[in-house]
């Protein structure tokens, strides 16, 4: 039985060494060779949305790129089928962006290593047929791979459209 302990402790600690080595490795900065290219990509990007202009948006994107988050889904969108959510939108809404913020990072060791572009701000979207207006503030985490952009996760307030579009929570009868 002392033995086993013996060798129960002393993997535990070998584990966690190399848990807290790993960790010491990893290395996170925000000044890095490309950040000013990666961060222009972005702006590209989403200057175009505000243009209504797909296909620059779409010449952004990595031909392996993945879109995760929009429209409410937790499903993936490919190249082909972003160009067809944006082209969809665009036809129908204005998207207006403002107090946009981006974030170049760069992160190495990690299982989130790369090169990325965090941004932040508020996409007033205006409906081009009833001119009513929902304001979304968002978040995107872009990865940026070969001067394209290979990921985007997006993060927005959903509730907010979902109440603008008359939309009402019910809370359960208990």
């Amino acid at each position: 039985m002392k033995i086993s302990k013996k060798v129960i402790i002393l993997s535990f600690l070998c584990l966690s060494i190399s848990f807290i080595t790993n960790a010491q490795e990893s290395k996170v900065t925000i000044e890095f060779k490309n950040a000013e290219t990666a961060v222009k990509l972005i702006r590209t990007y989403t200057e175009a949305l505000q243009k209504g202009d797909v296909n620059t948006m779409s010449s952004q994107l990595h031909e392996k790129a993945m879109i995760y988050g929009l429209g409410g889904g937790i499903d993936s969108l490919n190249v082909q089928q972003h160009k067809e959510y944006y082209t969809n939108s665009t036809n129908q809404f204005k998207h207006s962006i403002s107090r946009d913020l981006y974030l170049p990072v760069k992160v190495e060791n990690n299982w989130n290593e790369g090169e990325w572009i965090l941004s932040w701000g508020t996409n007033t979207i205006t409906n081009k047929k009833t001119g009513k207006e929902v304001i979304i503030p968002y978040h995107t985490a872009s990865l940026i791979q070969d001067d394209k952009i290979i990921y985007i996760r997006y993060y927005y307030d959903a509730l907010n459209i979902l109440t603008t579009q008359g939309y009402t929570i019910t809370p359960p009868k208990k």
